[in-house]
This record gives structure tokens, sequence and C-alpha cells, in this order.
């Protein structure tokens, strides 16, 4: 009973904990030695005797309930997991290259009369017909994808984490770079070149919830801060009046990343010797996953493919209703039977 009555830094934890172990049975068993026996036919040995048995069998069956109680206390008393710096030495390192196969998928295109700025927005990345097109796959001539994230999972400690701060351009109705990476909680800033105000929606992919609302006024700077829910990664920011002005982000925990170039190459260096994931994502692809061991001052080389035959759509953009017309060609495009096909 001491122990349940100690005074700790985990007093907000004790009386809970406390109700827990009284409904287990812990404080019937404490107590269980200062119970009268219900008859007086027994002699005082014999007493004693089914007492310890008693005892014996009770502590056994509750052994269980005790050590759930004991990993409950634990749960919420040890702190949250944190990336360690430290000096890495002879350290380990991973290369490689992404890669598109398969038949190259379609852009996605927005007929800009259906948009305000429609003068301005016309400025970039807009056919004929007056369509904002965008590529989401950049491809080299050997086939190399741009902007897929190469992370480490698992990684408890290793080289300092120092990270470009982002800084999201806006102009002619485009946020560019299309892929951002993103720490837990990290502040990013908007320049909007534009002399329109925009507005921006921060959507957390995997759920569709928004997390974040962001006026961009004209040609100023805006600030905004992302904090994923539960351990999702994924953010996508859109703009309320020009749904084709998109960039993503990809939540990462420690240094080990990198956005792929042009040529789809990667490279990360100074890896504690141990076991990984290395995780490759693309926002329009489905993620891959490959487990690797580091050694001590070697190089592990890695490729992945990603099959264009297997683009994975927003939820919204297949949506038949809005700006999305119903006979479209394409999936999220107001393109549609107009064009012959």
């Amino acid at each position: 009973m001491g122990w349940l009555n100690s005074r700790s830094s985990n007093n907000k934890l004790r009386a809970p904990i406390k109700s827990v172990i009284m409904n287990a049975g812990f404080l019937d068993l404490v107590n269980f030695s200062k119970k009268k026996p219900e008859s007086n036919d027994h002699t005082p040995f014999q007493v004693a005797s089914l007492d310890t048995k008693v005892l014996r069998m009770k502590k056994i069956l509750l052994l269980p309930k005790v050590l759930f109680v004991l990993a409950a206390l634990l749960t919420f008393s040890l702190p949250a997991f944190a990336y360690q710096e430290i000096n890495v030495q002879n350290g380990g390192a991973i290369k490689g290259k992404a890669k598109m196969i398969g038949g190259m998928p379609f852009p996605r295109h927005y007929h800009l009369i259906l948009f305000p700025n429609i003068d301005m927005c016309a400025e970039v990345d807009a056919d004929d017909e007056m369509n904002r097109v965008l590529d989401d796959f950049k491809i080299s001539q050997d086939g190399g994808l741009k902007d897929v994230v190469i992370t480490l999972q698992h990684v408890e400690f290793g080289k300092p984490f120092n990270k470009e701060p982002i800084v999201i351009t806006s102009e002619n109705c485009k946020f560019f770079p299309d892929v951002n990476v993103i720490r837990q909680g990290e502040a990013f800033k908007v320049d909007n070149l534009d002399a329109v105000m925009h507005n921006s929606q921060v959507y957390q992919k995997e759920r569709g919830k928004i997390l974040l609302n962001i006026p961009i006024p004209a040609e100023e700077v805006s600030e905004g801060k992302v904090q994923f829910k539960k351990h999702y990664k994924i953010m996508q920011m859109i703009c309320g009046m020009h749904e084709f002005m998109q960039t993503w982000g990809y939540r990462v925990q420690n240094p080990y990343y990198f956005k792929t170039d042009l040529d789809g190459n990667f490279n990360i260096g100074d890896i504690p010797p141990g076991e990984y994931e290395v995780n490759a994502w693309h926002y329009l692809m489905k993620p891959q996953t490959r487990k690797i061991k580091i050694v001590a001052g070697e190089t592990i080389d890695l490729s992945f493919e990603f099959d264009g035959d297997k683009v994975v759509r927003p939820v919204y953009e297949t949506i038949k209703s809005g700006r999305i017309k119903k006979d479209a060609v394409y999936p999220g495009t107001a393109k549609g039977k107009e064009l012959g096909r």
C-alpha cells in the first residue's frame, strides 16, 4: 500500500492505476492475511496450511493482471521516442535510382475558363485549348523518375538533423516545388509573387482531413505549421480558388532522406551500421519498401521501379461532378468526348 500512496512525478497517474489494481484484485491479495476463516472447526495448523495454499494459488492467478498494470504504467510514464544525434564514424551508404516503367501516365487537365484570373493563370503550363496541364511524372531519357522521396525508417540515432527550411513559391497560379520534405510540427513559408490573393488548404492525404487553412495575400509571405495526426505522413496543399495549384509534403523523422533529382538518382550516407527499412514514395504511386543491412564503410545499390499503368489518383479527382466532366477521358480532368478518344 505504501507504493500506491507515495508522492512522485506520476501523481496524475496514481488514481487510475490504483483503480485498475483494485479491480484486478491486487489489494485483496495484500489484505488477504487479515481475513478470518469462515469456520472455527479447523485447527490453527490446518488454517495456516489452507491459507498458504490459497495465497499461492491466488498469486499465480493474479500475476497476468499485475503484469498488465505494470505495462500500462510504463506506457503512460515513459517519454516518447526522439531521434538522437551522434558523431557517425565509418558509416555505410545507399545509392541508386528510381525509374518509371510501363506506359506514360496521362497528365491532368483543368479548363482555365472555370477558374478566376484566367489571363495570369494561362501564362504557364497551358495548352492551346486553355487548359492548365499538370505533368505529375517528370522522366529523364533513361526513365529516371524525379521527386521520389527515399527515406530510412526506424533510425534511432545518427548524423545531425539539420534540415533546410521550406519555402513554397506561388507564381502564375502555380505552387512549386511540387514535393517538399517536412518534419512534424515544422513551420513553412508561402511566398506569393502573384498580384492576386490565393487561399490554400492543407490536407492530410491519408484521411482527407483539412489540417490547416492559409490565406495568401497578394505579393506577401504567409506562414503555416503542419501537425500530422498520429502516424500519418502525407500532406497536400491546394488553392481553394485555383484547384490546379497543388504541392505535396512527406513527413520525415530523421535526416536520412533524399528527394530524387531529374535523373531519378539518390544517395544517402553516414548511416550507422544496422538493419533498416528503405521507403520510396511518389505522391501518385503506391510506395515501395525494402529491408537492408548496413555494414560499416560499405555502400548498397538499390533501384525502385514504378509502373506507369498503376497510378493512384487522389479520391476527389475520381468523383464525376463539379468541374470534372462525367464523360472525362482522363481521371480528374475537364476534357471529355471532344477529344475524340
